[in-house]
């Protein structure tokens, strides 16, 4: 795929957006402190930390903190920052590197929903933040992203939301690659009558246009509240694909929630 072809996908996204634009936005309050209705707008705090296992006997963890914050019934901001740590397998032994990973800013904006339906579009940008080359991209990037919310698509309790994104890079370091990439997301929730429990499955398709690669990443939740506005998380993920850049990872998290 040509990189002016992606460009041309990216700016459907945003010209679809613009149109959402001219319908209203209906948001009604949600009942629930899961996090799972990705147009909920609360107040929350979440930590998660992920280890994976790359090619050989080469790992990376990260230690992810993120911070959302409605700036009204239909606008969001979130931000994301990690401590990471790479060990990379070499002939003379194991090679660590930790450090300060990159940062990441979103804005998102729901102009239109319902309540079998919404449609959201965003803007996030990834900032050339890493304290080591190998813990981040080594660019600055933008992401506009366009999402739908299908609410009781598979039955009570279920909402499916597929996304696209298309990230560019706009600055950072000469000698690292530049940033063409597409990632097709379809989000599926499960959350039981008591609002306590949910599972997530959540296929993600990622088109690297720059380097001519794609892969998928098969991620999978289990969740349940704890106490008060509090729960936790596991979720496992697998890389498929000649070209993926994990084999498996497991995520645990931990999420505070208030309005």
């Amino acid at each position: 795929m040509k990189v002016s072809e992606p460009w041309r996908c990216g700016g459907r996204v945003i010209a679809l957006a613009l149109l959402a634009g001219a319908f209203p936005a209906a948001l009604t309050a949600q009942d629930d402190n899961s996090g799972t209705n990705p147009i909920a707008f609360t107040w929350d705090f979440r930590f998660y930390p992920e280890a994976q296992s790359r090619s050989g006997d080469n790992s990376f963890q990260t230690f992810t903190f993120e911070h959302r914050v409605p700036l009204s019934s239909n606008w969001q901001f979130r931000t994301k920052s990690s401590f990471v740590s790479s060990t990379v397998d070499t002939p003379g032994g194991d090679v660590t590197t930790t450090g300060f990973g990159d940062t990441s800013f979103r804005l998102i904006h729901v102009p239109m929903a319902g309540p079998k339906f919404a449609l959201a579009m965003g803007l996030e940008a990834f900032l050339n933040t890493a304290s080591q080359p190998n813990l981040g991209e080594g660019r600055t990037s933008l992401g506009p992203q366009l999402f739908a919310v299908f609410f009781g698509a598979l039955g009570q309790g279920t909402l499916i939301a597929p996304a696209y994104q298309y990230t560019f890079d706009i600055a950072g370091d000469d000698g690292r690659a530049k940033v063409s990439r597409s990632l097709v997301d379809l989000f599926i929730v499960w959350i039981a009558p008591s609002k306590k429990f949910w599972l997530i499955a959540d296929p993600q398709f990622i088109f690297d246009h720059e380097n001519d690669r794609d892969w998928i990443q098969l991620e999978f939740e289990a969740g349940s509240m704890m106490f008060g506005p509090t729960s936790n998380y596991i979720r496992p993920s697998i890389g498929i694909g000649d070209d993926k850049t994990y084999d498996w990872s497991i995520e645990f998290g931990f999420k505070v929630i208030w309005r």
